[in-house]
């Protein structure tokens, strides 16, 4: 990925080279200031209900970076609000609808705010066939909301290069797969 417009296309194809890979959509993370990519993370192993604790250590990155870019991707499970309680049955599985969650937000025009998209997606023969993308509209959720406020408060959170570079470490130490761009690359001497 090395545009902000290639954002999308990058999460749908990792998406569809993983779940086509027979596992489950690894969550990912872009950083970017203006067009300038900061880095790219795939983010470590978790529990379920730890995201945020995952999350928090790639935008304590982000942050003193100066990133007004921001989005991640994740799997996710839908189901109709119309059912009283999920479909997930024992010895049959889950039978709720797999998506793709793409939360973003971007600064480059004022105050950020996050939107949220979720594309629904299915397996068939090993081939993965996109649904169409249900726009949040209006709604953002609690992902896109800590992106956008983490947009904002990016002048806020500063760090020299060498707290940063240990940021940086300690994010890979932790299970991060994280890739520089080239001119944090650079400035981190990384």
């Amino acid at each position: 990925m090395r545009r902000w417009e290639d954002r999308r296309a990058y999460f749908l194809d990792e998406a569809r080279r993983d779940v086509e890979c027979g596992q489950d959509v690894r969550p990912c993370f872009v950083a970017l200031a203006g067009e300038d990519r900061l880095f790219l993370a795939f983010l470590r192993p978790f529990e379920r209900g730890e995201l945020f604790d995952a999350l928090i250590e790639l935008l304590a990155l982000a942050a003193p970076l100066g990133a007004d870019r921001l989005a991640i991707s994740l799997p996710g499970r839908a189901w109709s609000l119309q059912d009283p309680v999920p479909p997930v049955l024992p010895g049959v599985g889950d039978l709720r609808q797999r998506i793709l969650v793409i939360e973003e937000a971007d600064g480059t025009r004022g105050h950020p705010r996050g939107s949220t998209l979720a594309i629904p997606f299915d397996l068939a023969d090993g081939t993965l066939r996109w649904r169409d993308p249900l726009d949040g509209g209006d709604w953002v959720g609690p992902l896109g909301g800590a992106l956008a406020k983490t947009i904002a408060a990016r002048d806020r959170i500063r760090g020299g290069d060498r707290a940063i570079r240990r940021q940086a470490q300690r994010c890979v130490a932790l299970g991060h797969f994280l890739a520089l761009g080239p001119t944090v690359a650079d400035r981190l001497a990384l």
